[in-house]
This record gives structure tokens, sequence and C-alpha cells, in this order.
């Protein structure tokens, strides 16, 4: 298949990133850029975007369209803006340790742009709270140390993402929300400080670690301790349970598709949406049609942790 760029989508600031976009909707073997495009920084991005999916670039010519956010192909546009209505719940910032260079500004221009009716960025709150190697996870074993941390007047980089919450919300209204993406610590308790526990347009919970967990520890032994974990998370005020069962394949353990029921009932009992996410992750459709016949709400998370992921729905 061959994609044609239109000049109004070249000229757009976002070109590279819609270029991304046209490639996950539609695979394509050639890019067709106009004849027009003058060698500089936008050709080179546009071409080193399309390497990096593989695909190659020609140029020739393309019809032009009025709407930029469109790309040709088999004979027709394929229109690159979302179904109006859809919100992504789960999205990071440049505060995100994990992220690969994602702008909060430019991923919420680009989403709301793309038609995403409200855009989330739920931030990691250990990596706001912890030191940049808290990914090792080390402080959930160490309340003495998580406490510490909240002693301190900014609390980490907490206060410092307030500020960004605060200046953006300013600038964009209700259609950008703020919230946090939240963890367990020292025998269960949720990591949030008590004085953060307001201000947030919601919370969303997630088990990346399991305490008490080792490489020897047996299938059973993993399954038993993550469900007391997904109990004990289920019972904090959140709202949505992040990617349910990551945890298993980024562990390389086998996904326990005999709790797809009991976690589908738990959240049902406890009004917790589930969130179907596609960051690296595996798509338990059946467990989301258990969740769908216990009357479980489903939250769409693109997780996005660089810029050009912002707004991925479209495999939800």
């Amino acid at each position: 298949m061959k994609v044609s760029l239109p000049q109004s989508l070249i000229d757009s600031r976002f070109a590279p990133l819609l270029l991304d976009k046209a490639l996950k909707l539609l695979p394509a073997d050639e890019v067709i850029l106009p004849k027009t495009l003058e060698r500089g920084k936008k050709r080179y991005a546009l071409v080193s975007e399309a390497a990096r999916h593989g695909v190659c670039v020609a140029y020739g010519e393309v019809p032009e369209c009025e709407h930029p956010w469109s790309v040709w192909a088999e004979d027709h546009w394929h229109d690159l803006r979302l179904p109006a209505g859809l919100c992504d719940c789960h999205a990071h910032t440049q505060f995100a340790y994990c992220g690969r260079g994602i702008d909060f500004g430019d991923a919420a221009d680009l989403s709301l742009a793309l038609g995403v009716t409200t855009q989330c960025f739920t931030e990691h709150a250990f990596a706001l709270y912890f030191p940049g190697n808290a990914l090792k996870f080390y402080w959930q074993s160490d309340p003495d140390f998580v406490k510490g941390i909240w002693a301190t007047e900014g609390r980490g980089r907490m206060k410092a993402y307030r500020q960004l919450v605060a200046e953006a919300r300013e600038l964009y209204g209700p259609r950008v929300k703020f919230g946090l993406e939240l963890d367990l610590f020292g025998k269960g308790q949720l990591c949030l400080a008590e004085v953060d526990n307001e201000g947030w347009d919601h919370l969303i919970g997630a088990i990346h670690e399991v305490e008490g967990i080792s490489e020897g520890s047996t299938q059973a032994e993993v399954e038993s301790a993550w469900m007391r974990d997904v109990e004990r998370l289920l019972s904090y005020p959140i709202r949505i349970l992040a990617h349910p069962f990551r945890y298993f394949p980024w562990a390389d353990r086998p996904v326990p598709r005999h709790f797809y029921k009991p976690v589908a009932k738990m959240l049902a009992q406890a009004g917790i949406a589930a969130e179907i996410n596609h960051h690296k992750n595996p798509f338990e459709l059946d467990f989301f049609r258990l969740c769908l016949e216990e009357g479980v709400k489903l939250s769409l998370g693109s997780d996005a942790h660089i810029t050009r992921d912002i707004a991925d729905l479209r495999p939800h």
C-alpha cells in the first residue's frame, strides 16, 4: 500500500507524528511526499519517521485536501482523527522517569487536535516522590524511606508537578485533566502522601511489582501475592485499575486466566473501571468480555510515554 501526504499535513508542526499515526492505521510499503517538498528539517523528519516504520519514501503528485489530519491511500482519503467522545485516561508527562521524550504541551495539543474529547495525564506518584533509580522499587519495602521523602517540602518533584498541573488547567480548561498512577508499598499501603490526597481529577491504581516475590517464587506464590495486592489496591479510592494483568507477562510469568472472572467481580463490587491498555501489553479480550458481563466500566489508556503515542486509541 502507498500512503500519500498532502501539503496541509506536511505544513502541520505535528507532521512526523501524524505520519506515525497514519502508518499505524494503514501499514504501507511506501510514503509519497509532494515533489515540491524542499530539502530541510521537515523533509528529513518525515523520511526518518518513515524509516523508523521500515517504509520507503518516494516523491510525486499528491491530491490536496482541506483538512491536514488526512492521508491518501487506496484511492480515497483516510481521516486520522478519532471518533467523537473518546477519553484517553492514562498518559504521562516529562516528569516520568520511564518517559522517552514526551512533552506535556505537545502531547495535549496533538491529542485534542486528533479529536480526543478529554485527555488525562496520570503521572507515576513514585516517579514524582523518589529519585530516578526508584524504578528498582526498593522503596516498596522501606516505609521509613518513603515517610522521609514525604516529610520534605517538595516531596521529591510532587510540588513541581502540581505547579505544572495548575498552569495547565488555566491554559487548557476542562478538556485536559490530571491525576496520579498509584502503587502499593509497605504491607499494602497506598503510595500517596496524605497532603497529596486532594486536587486530582482521578486516581488510577497499578501493580508494577509485587511485594515479597522473587525470581525463585513459584507460580502459585506469585498468583496468591498478586491477588492479595489487587484486593488491597481496590480498597482505596481509585477509579481505574491500570493494565490489570500486565504484571505477569512483564515478569515472564503465565497470565492466570482463571482470575479473570474473580477480578471482574471485584471491580464490579468496588465500582472501579478496568483499563484497556496496549502499551507493550497483550490484549486480554476474554477478561474485558467478562468485565462487561459483570457491568464493569472500561477505560481507554494510551499510556503514552512518548509524544507520538498519545491518543493511540484505535486498537482499543
